[in-house]
């Protein structure tokens, strides 16, 4: 696995919830802790969604259709139209 797909499928979902438990933890009135840590939670996944962000998504695979034959055969069938 490399850093896009890790990115990907972990940096980015998992800052967007740090910081959305960052706020939840700053509303809630009855564990202590977790409001005196709320700012700090919301920064850091501020910060990794701001790192997560500017790592660009992995690249998509081009599929050459010499390997995979021709796309349609029924478009072949019906001369190539689409009535």
């Amino acid at each position: 696995m490399n850093l896009r797909v890790f990115n990907q499928k972990f940096l980015e979902p998992g800052s967007m919830t740090l910081m959305i438990l960052g706020i939840i933890f700053l509303c809630q009135p009855w564990i202590e802790l977790l409001h005196q840590y709320s700012v700090t939670i919301m920064l850091i996944g501020l910060v990794g969604f701001n790192v997560a962000v500017h790592i660009p998504a992995p690249e998509k695979k081009v599929i050459d259709e010499d390997e995979t034959g021709p796309v349609s055969v029924s478009a072949t069938m019906h001369g190539g139209t689409h009535g």
